[in-house]
């Protein structure tokens, strides 16, 4: 494992793109042929939202679209050709195993098969037509080290070898056929560092190259070869940092832009050579406040 590498140079700042049209952190995003953005609160301590927002990425503007039978924050998301499943989540504080999928071509929900177990606040990722949810917090509100396959041909879990890291609040990305676990928080809520690899093939889990620093619930995104990770909670309030993975040379660098404002809670989605990153919560000498700010870095021509 190498360790995170020093500061890089870029040319580019965060620029301020259209905002969500509902505030919201514990939301999360999928792509299905565009990014969607799904539920989330409204608070730090509840109020759940069932809406649903979709980029059109040539204006930058979002749009709502039918909502989520279920109102949830902290869920877990996949896609599947032109479906997006929405997997466990918390309602009013508690962890649930509900499954929902949007059919994204004609914008009609159905009821998943729920989950093996209650779960929020897991990582998700699709290969092919299985989907798997990694960690997350129990219907007891311990974190899991759990790894969860639903097999959509079959309609069916399956358990596979957990992770070595218990940890809820991660996130969870496929990059080149692996998946990648990253960042996170125990039951004590001390906020991880430890970034995982598996290898769906092998049923095999590997430690690789930490983070800089322990982040929670952090905007994560792949694609062009890399892994970005903006912002998430930490001990001294949410980050405003970026880094980037190389998984060539198993080495984190930090990205000189920085956020206009720590954020934590929030999600992100490489569209059109660019790191968007949107919602969250963010503090700015208060309590944390829900946030429609949506920001751009370019990454790539």
């Amino acid at each position: 494992m190498q360790p995170t590498d020093r500061l890089e140079e870029l040319d580019d700042r965060w620029q301020a793109r259209p905002s969500l049209n509902v505030a919201r952190g514990g939301l999360i995003a999928a792509t299905a042929g565009t990014t969607y953005a799904f539920g989330g609160f409204t608070t730090a301590f509840g109020a759940e939202l069932d809406s649903v927002e979709r980029l059109d990425p040539a204006s930058g503007r979002w749009r709502l679209v039918t909502p989520m039978p279920t109102a949830r924050g902290n869920s877990a998301t996949a896609a599947v050709r032109r479906d997006i499943f929405v997997l466990g989540g918390f309602v009013r504080g508690k962890t649930v195993d509900t499954v929902e999928v949007l059919d994204t071509a004609s914008g009609a929900w159905r009821t998943g098969r729920p989950l093996p177990g209650a779960r929020g606040g897991a990582g998700a990722a699709a290969i092919g037509d299985r989907i798997y949810v990694v960690g997350g917090f129990d219907a007891d509100d311990v974190a899991t080290a759990a790894v969860s396959m639903y097999d959509v041909s079959q309609d069916r879990w399956h358990s596979l070898r957990p992770m070595p890291t218990r940890r809820g609040l991660l996130k969870v990305v496929e990059l080149d056929g692996d998946l990648y676990a990253i960042g996170g928080a125990d039951d004590a809520q001390v906020f991880q560092s430890a970034v995982e690899r598996y290898d769906p093939a092998r049923d095999t889990w590997r430690t690789v190259a930490p983070l800089s620093s322990g982040r929670g619930n952090p905007a994560v995104a792949a694609g062009d070869r890399h892994i970005f990770v903006v912002g998430g909670a930490s001990a001294d309030g949410p980050l405003r940092t970026t880094e980037r993975y190389d998984p060539r040379a198993d080495r984190w660098r930090t990205l000189r832009p920085l956020l206009a404002a720590g954020r934590a809670s929030f999600s992100a989605d490489l569209v059109r050579g660019s790191l968007v990153a949107f919602g969250g919560f963010e503090i700015t000498g208060g309590p944390p406040t829900a946030s429609a700010r949506v920001e751009a870095l370019r990454v790539s021509d």
